[in-house]
């Protein structure tokens, strides 16, 4: 896997997962992060129970990452209802 440095154009909150809408910085390709807030357990067989191969595993012991998604804060953001993202 490569890495990726993202220019996040929008955030999408769906409940249990939450999409990260963007350009990818050095290909200026359209990417999207998403971040699953079940326990990692429960994705894991669900996984498995449809069939799917076993998952390729990356070694992470020297990635942080950092996602600051406060809605209350009035960092200049933006709620999207049905209406607008239709």
């Amino acid at each position: 896997m490569d890495p990726i440095r993202i220019r996040v154009t929008r955030i999408m909150d769906f409940g249990t997962i939450v999409s990260i809408v963007g350009v990818d910085a050095q290909s200026g390709k359209p990417i999207v992060v998403h971040v699953d807030h079940r326990p990692f357990q429960a994705i894991l067989d669900s996984w498995k129970a449809t069939g799917f191969s076993q998952p390729i595993a990356f070694d992470a012991e020297r990635l942080t990452l950092n996602l600051n998604l406060d809605a209350d804060d009035d960092g200049g953001g933006e709620e999207i209802d049905d209406a607008r993202a239709a």
